[in-house]
């Protein structure tokens, strides 16, 4: 069973014109769509919650969540080059992070499946707005997943954050950069938005390894993913071994997307998605959190439901040749992994 979070909630987050990518409809026709296929009979539609801040406080400095408070006030504008905020942008981020940890905890506690279709945005924002020198939130006011994983990570737990959204993590990046406990693997283009994520950026002090980056090249396709994740994202869980995986789950490197050049086809989303379902199968890990990321085009919503279709088992696993990304991917993450194996050996097991 999935629990999908849908909440109406989210069309109070919009662009009076229509004219911004991360519109209402990419929600509203997933959710459709879903609907029509065989994997509804499998899932269990739940409201959010009402806006936390304290929870918001997790992941974002006050300073920055009073300022974009303050924004929000003020009603419908842009924030910077291509961020946009409306008078309820705010209570509508803040209750998908409230969601969001929520669902990690019951996750850790419980196991399940969970998918949060939040809008908008969260992995671009940092702990004080723009991360790592980027020039704006790139569409992101709030980071849910960040949020949800600190608040694993401050009761003892390991968390594995599976990225896979075509744009580099930056804000969650820079809230777990010190955070052992957070293991995040990033899978984006290189050279795109917002231009960090180098494998050469491995974590803070103490937490060397647990942040591992596989920026592709455009073009890359199915089989660069099925490398990575045989190569990258299982021998990293494998050393980890967290309690519960947060997926910060983008489909915008689909062949259609308006803004990437990743060329993917619906066959790495079912990929993912039964690699995900395989580790809770066999109890590696208690559960999934996944929360919506990009996806700007046609090959959004069909990629969502083969995704969705495949952590539920309706779908099956597909056979995608694995091909090496490239020298800078395999022998960056080689010493990234290294670098996870000692870091791991320093980590206290919770109770």
């Amino acid at each position: 069973m999935l629990r999908l979070v849908y909440d109406e909630r989210h069309r109070l987050h919009r662009d009076p014109g229509d004219r911004h990518p991360e519109g209402v409809w990419r929600v509203e026709n997933s959710v459709e769509a879903l609907r029509t296929s065989p994997a509804w009979s499998y899932v269990e539609v739940v409201r959010a919650l009402d806006p936390d801040y304290g929870t918001v406080l997790l992941a974002h400095d006050p300073e920055y969540v009073e300022w974009i408070r303050g924004e929000c006030s003020k009603g419908f504008h842009y924030v910077d080059a291509d961020t946009y905020v409306t008078e309820h942008t705010c209570d509508v981020a803040a209750s998908f992070a409230a969601t969001t940890r929520e669902a990690a905890l019951r996750t850790v506690e419980a196991g399940g499946l969970w998918f949060i279709m939040a809008r908008p945005g969260g992995h671009h924002a940092g702990r004080r707005g723009p991360a790592m020198g980027a020039p704006t939130l790139g569409f992101c006011i709030f980071d849910y997943v960040a949020v949800a994983a600190r608040a694993l990570a401050d009761l003892g737990y390991r968390v594995m954050i599976l990225d896979f959204d075509a744009h580099h993590g930056n804000g969650t990046q820079e809230i777990l950069w010190s955070e052992p406990r957070a293991l995040h693997v990033d899978i984006h283009q290189r050279w795109l938005y917002p231009g960090t994520g180098d494998v050469g950026d491995v974590g803070g002090p103490g937490a060397e390894g647990t942040k591992i980056n596989v920026p592709l090249y455009p073009g890359s396709g199915d089989g660069h993913y099925a490398w990575v994740l045989d190569n990258v994202v299982e021998r990293a869980r494998a050393v980890f071994e967290p309690d519960v995986v947060l997926v910060f789950a983008g489909f915008d490197a689909h062949r259609e997307d308006r803004l990437t050049k990743l060329e993917v086809t619906e066959e790495t989303y079912a990929l993912l998605g039964s690699y995900l379902r395989d580790l809770v199968t066999r109890g590696e890990v208690r559960g999934v959190v996944a929360v919506l990321g990009g996806g700007y085009g046609r090959g959004m919503v069909s990629s969502f439901v083969t995704f969705v279709e495949s952590l539920l088992g309706v779908r099956g696993r597909p056979s995608i040749t694995p091909v090496l990304p490239g020298k800078y991917v395999e022998y960056g993450v080689e010493r990234v992994l290294r670098m996870l194996e000692r870091t791991v050996r320093t980590l206290p097991r919770r109770g």
